[in-house]
């Protein structure tokens, strides 16, 4: 097999140096931006750490662990925990529990209205 020892490998025209035929490689360290110009797919990697903003195409999918938003949101298989006040245009649920509730309740359906109630 042969070897190659060099300090920097440079294009006699001057540019950046063309890998036509592909690199392999069995590691790799980039002192400045990797640009990938075709598709980097899952198996390409194994861990990415990651600090951002996430874009999704579809959805967000969270295999393990809690969703945990500052100290006020948790989400979870459970459910979801919100501390502090929140505002909803709609919430579907089988039930909700909150220490207080605001509001004239004039829109809320499925009641039962009790007699002994209302007198």
């Amino acid at each position: 097999m042969s070897q190659l020892y060099v300090n920097n490998i440079k294009s006699r025209v001057g540019g950046a140096v063309s890998f036509t035929q592909g690199i392999i490689s069995a590691g790799a360290t980039f002192s400045g931006n990797v640009s990938v110009g075709g598709t980097l797919t899952y198996e390409d990697v194994t861990n990415i750490d990651s600090v951002g903003i996430v874009t999704a195409r579809t959805g967000i999918k969270v295999l393990a662990g809690d969703i945990v938003v500052g100290t006020a949101l948790t989400i979870n298989q459970t459910g979801i925990n919100a501390v502090g006040v929140v505002t909803a245009s709609s919430v579907s649920a089988s039930s909700v529990s909150a220490t207080s509730f605001t509001g004239s309740g004039s829109q809320l359906t499925g009641l039962e209205q009790r007699s002994w109630l209302f007198g």
